[in-house]
């Protein structure tokens, strides 16, 4: 592919799956080479580089250097807005961090009576928590490209080092002690609350189309003998505990999550990623058999897949706590056995990426989506793009038939841009009955390649609500005319189950919103509209191809 090439090749959910199904190699996070700095705790972005397992065979890796001139793909973990920062613990300054891990209150060290973190490598393997082998994440609970898989079995990921060819993911920690003595005093404990603590960035050195996302060990605990006599520590009566889980909320507004693999823990719900244990722990699996008097499976593990292309992830980190804790978040040092100073609670946990070759897009690359609505008799032209490079102008192009297209107005590109730029323009006085538009993107070396179509029909005063086309193949159109306001635009299986929404405020005469079809099976849906402002419902059925 030209590298002056400016379309983003929007893979569809079918063509995908396809081409996945016919390659076996995907682009991973191995554990070896550790980044030069990967001790320690630190508030550093963490960048890896992406290496090939070829035929997902675990026998090793090699370099994944694509494009002309050859480039290794990259993703950089990053903390963003921290709500628990200025913190006096030692060497963990912020409630989120790289490389941390609890201490134990027997162990205080230098510090004295000042809680301290311990550190750890923030990058490991993905089953390093809870310990390795048995009671850290399994390798069939993370599933590597973008297939859906049923049940919890996944493929393609080694997280427990059983070949010398693990994957790895880069490791934080989520310090319950900040809603123990953090700012604002001690806080509620419950299983429901979800506490903020502020977001980490996942960014890719180039766009990528339905990434994976792997968490691995969201969930934790502290214990500790409380002072009694009698029983000595095989006397769970003397033990005293509190339970607590990391859980994740993606915030990019154009993507959604879809569940992928993960152990029993392991949910995903709308844009939430969550751990069902009541009791959550540290351990991913249970033990078996049971050692000592305490089993510690608690853990959610999994994959995830991310729908839509994207460079950029922001994800939303809460910690909540569990049920029938002994203690709030963190115990006093006056309750435990022989220790100066109480413990140092939290969340050790891991996250990683993977992808398919054909997932990627090189750059440079843009994604061109133009939308058109009918305001009055003038049509509002609207189109972005996510990334451009050497871009000369966009050339707007109308047609009455969609078939042949003539230029009627032209607008400079910005030439150089990684982020998300939004262009517009009126097309005045539409004087026939249906517009086809589409845009005409040139390059500086005179290249050039199109956007969408997008079609703009005049319908007089009637209003009403209608989709094509139906039956549909990739996506489904829903036209309002003359019918503005708040909708929820829904489609339902034949089960009855929500499988697609939207939110949309229709402002134009005419406007028109778009349901892609992703990866839901062929068959027949129930399409609902709602109008939010009063009781005003439209429903149809439709037909996936």
């Amino acid at each position: 592919m030209s590298t002056k090439i400016k379309i983003l090749k929007m893979i569809t959910g079918l063509l995908l799956i396809s081409t996945l199904a016919s390659s076996q190699t995907t682009i991973e996070m191995p554990v070896f080479p550790f980044p030069a700095d990967g001790n320690g705790i630190t508030s550093l972005p963490r960048v890896i580089t992406f290496q090939q397992d070829v035929n997902n065979a675990g026998t090793g890796f090699t370099p994944f250097t694509p494009g002309s001139p050859a480039t290794p793909v990259t993703l950089t973990v990053s903390l963003g807005s921290q709500t628990y920062s200025g913190l006096t613990y030692v060497g963990c300054p912020t409630g989120l961090i790289f490389g941390a891990a609890p201490t134990d209150g027997t162990s205080s060290g230098a510090s004295g009576t000042i809680p301290t973190a311990t550190a750890i490598s923030n990058y490991s393997t993905l089953g390093a928590f809870a310990g390795t082998g048995a009671l850290g994440p399994q390798n069939n609970m993370f599933n590597s490209t973008a297939i859906p898989v049923a049940g919890a079995t996944g493929t393609g990921i080694d997280a427990i080092n059983s070949t010398g060819f693990p994957n790895g993911g880069v490791s934080l920690f989520t310090a319950a002690q900040a809603l123990y003595d953090g700012p604002g005093g001690l806080q509620p404990y419950n299983n429901t609350t979800k506490y903020n603590f502020g977001t980490i960035v996942l960014t890719f050195s180039q766009f990528v189309t339905d990434p994976i996302i792997h968490i691995a060990g969201i969930g934790g605990a502290y214990r500790y003998q409380f002072q009694s006599a009698g029983g000595g520590p095989s006397d769970p009566a003397n033990w005293k505990s509190t339970f607590f889980t990391t859980e994740l909320e993606l915030i990019n507004p154009d993507a959604t999550l879809t569940y992928m693999s993960g152990n029993p823990f392991f949910s995903v719900s709308g844009k939430q990623i969550n751990n069902t244990a009541t009791q959550p722990n540290g351990g991913s699996a249970p033990q078996v058999p049971l050692i000592g008097i305490f089993d510690n499976y608690g853990a959610a593990s999994g994959s995830v897949r991310i729908n839509g292309t994207v460079r950029s992830l922001v994800f939303k980190v809460t910690l909540r706590g569990g049920v029938g804790q002994n203690f709030a978040w963190s115990a006093l040092k006056s309750d435990l056995l022989n220790a100066n100073r109480p413990p140092f609670t939290g969340d050790i946990w891991s996250i990683a990426a993977s992808f398919a070759p054909a997932q990627l897009i090189p750059l440079p690359a843009t994604g061109l989506r133009l939308t058109a609505a009918l305001n009055g008799n003038d049509v509002q032209l609207n189109w972005k793009t996510l990334s451009e490079s050497n871009s000369k102008n966009f050339e707007i192009e109308r047609s009455t038939n969609g078939i042949n297209f003539s230029a009627i107005a032209t607008k400079n590109a910005a030439g150089e841009s990684l982020t998300e730029l939004n262009y517009n323009l009126v097309d005045a006085n539409m004087s026939g009955t249906v517009y086809y538009y589409r845009i005409k993107m040139v390059d500086i070396d005179g290249k050039y390649t199109y956007s969408n179509i997008a079609i703009v029909r005049k319908t007089g005063a009637i209003k009403g609500i209608r989709t094509f086309p139906n039956p549909a193949v990739n996506q489904l159109n829903v036209e309002f005319s003359n019918a503005k306001g708040n909708y929820t635009v829904s489609l339902y299986n034949q089960a009855g189950q929500e499988v697609a929404v939207q939110r949309t405020s229709i402002n134009y005469t005419v406007q028109y919103v778009t349901i892609n079809r992703n990866s839901l099976p062929g068959g027949s849906y129930i399409l609902r509209v709602r109008n939010a402002d009063n009781t005003e419902s439209f429903v149809e059925k439709v037909v996936l191809q």
